[in-house]
């Protein structure tokens, strides 16, 4: 057996640690506001089709001593951990409303929280457990992209799914206590599952991305806890995750060695609320389109030109120009803008098939461009301009350099809770949203997740 004194043995002896030594205060009040916006995405994912279509592939299970059932999110089933994790992992994504972590460039909670979901009577945790759990994986996540990113993430990868993959590893291992080698191991088992492609962005497979990086990652878990092997250096190996992920080349491998210093979670960009349910490039441009909106006067006919000025970043993901599928608008900066302008937000109900027609037909889409910025040139947060030609001459500039969600700019709770309950409306009755809420917000005394489980159950 390979010594662990490399990143990989230096991850899990800090994990270990974890467990006796508290994090601090301002990480913990943000796992549990996090691990709670979470929970209502996955709820609003439980109305979305590819719920469904999961639903009929996914078994049913039964209790067992060793392996009892884990609620699929709002649908009166029970399922293994795995294909539970799977499918509420799915779900947690599958609007897109869910947290993000830079330089990761992933978004976290969805392979985290259901992890935790489904190994929390495994592994009989109370709540603290699951945010430290929590935590410890935003932590593999982050530094898995200070370490690859932004030439991983170029390359084509998606991080929700290649460095969320080890991140639920970490969070599942956690939650299960497992000791230094078979944790070791169930990130290498984890790093042999990891995959996911950008080229599905505006499909289905995106949030599947979540799904299967949860799945692979309680899986590592559970199958090293009962004695499969794998190799215990997978972070440093010279054929391992970052190598071979990133081709040998352009990786900062100094990160591997500093975990919890900084403590990716209290970085300044360590964990972010998404404020509108489309990809996070939009968000600064959205926020500033709407700032501009009452400045128009004579209607939005009246806008000759709309540019967005923007960082190298976001032409990555923001890959189409015209949208077919409330998927697709989810993806394409003219349509976010010109919803935007339209109705003074962005919210669940833009990207609903039926308000296609409308956003599509308004003009705006077609008025809306994206160019280079020089203000913004570097900023790591999709930092935007919006600037609006009027027909009579004026000209309307708003620059946003940081979205709301993020740390500086965090939700207020009654942000978090609004946001939760619009989630939730439609799938659940809202004496039952109320409870998931309270029951998330209270994890930090919880002795058990069993209440929160039952209440998910729907």
């Amino acid at each position: 057996m390979k010594a662990m004194n490399g990143a990989t043995g230096q991850f899990v002896d800090f994990a270990l640690k974890r467990r006796d030594m508290a994090f601090p205060e301002r990480a913990r009040a943000m796992a549990v506001d996090a691990i709670t916006d979470c929970l209502g995405c996955t709820i609003a994912g439980a109305g979305e089709p590819i719920a469904g279509m999961l639903g009929r592939i996914v078994g049913d299970a039964v209790d067992r001593p060793d392996h009892p059932t884990v609620p699929l999110v709002a649908s009166g089933r029970g399922a293994t951990p795995h294909d539970a994790a799977l499918y509420n992992g799915t779900l947690a994504h599958a609007i897109d409303y869910d947290d993000v972590t830079h330089p990761a460039y992933a978004h976290p909670g969805a392979s985290l929280v259901p992890a935790i979901l489904a190994t929390a009577r495994l592994g009989q945790a109370s709540g603290r457990e699951s945010i430290t759990a929590y935590i410890l994986g935003i932590e593999m996540v982050s530094k898995l992209g200070r370490t690859l990113n932004t030439a991983h993430y170029t390359n084509g990868w998606h991080a929700t799914a290649t460095f969320g993959t080890l991140g639920a590893a970490a969070t599942a291992s956690a939650m299960l206590r497992l000791e230094a080698e078979p944790f070791a191991m169930a990130l290498g088992m984890a790093a042999s599952a990891a995959g996911g492609l950008r080229a599905n962005f505006g499909t289905m497979t995106k949030p599947l991305h979540a799904g299967y990086a949860a799945r692979n990652g309680v899986l590592a878990a559970l199958m090293a806890r009962e004695g499969i092997t794998a190799t215990v250096d997978i972070l440093e190996n010279g054929y391992g995750f970052a190598e071979v992920f990133n081709h040998h080349d352009e990786i900062a491998a100094e990160h591997l060695g500093t975990w919890g210093d900084p403590l990716e979670i209290l970085t300044e960009f360590g964990l972010g609320l998404k404020p509108y349910p489309a990809c996070g490039a939009a968000h600064p441009p959205i926020e500033g389109a709407i700032r501009l909106r009452d400045s128009i006067g004579d209607g939005l006919d009246a806008i000759r030109d709309i540019r967005i000025g923007v960082t190298e970043m976001h032409f990555k993901p923001m890959v189409f120009d015209v949208a077919t599928t409330g998927l697709e608008a989810k993806f394409c900066m003219g349509y976010c803008i010109a919803a935007a302008l339209l109705d003074g937000d962005v919210n669940l109900e833009t990207f609903k098939e039926a308000s296609l027609p409308r956003i599509n037909g308004s003009g705006l889409v077609e008025k809306v461009r994206m160019e280079l910025d020089d203000r913004v040139a570097g900023n790591s947060e999709f930092g935007a301009t919006v600037t609006i030609e009027l027909t009579d001459g004026r000209r309307l500039e708003e620059i946003v350099p940081l979205a709301v969600g993020k740390p500086a700019r965090w939700f207020p709770k009654e942000k978090l809770e609004s946001k939760f309950h619009d989630c939730c409306y439609g799938t659940i009755a809202r004496e039952d949203a109320e409870a998931v809420f309270e029951l998330a917000q209270g994890l930090e005394g919880a002795e058990s997740l069993d209440p929160l489980l039952t209440a998910l159950a729907g």
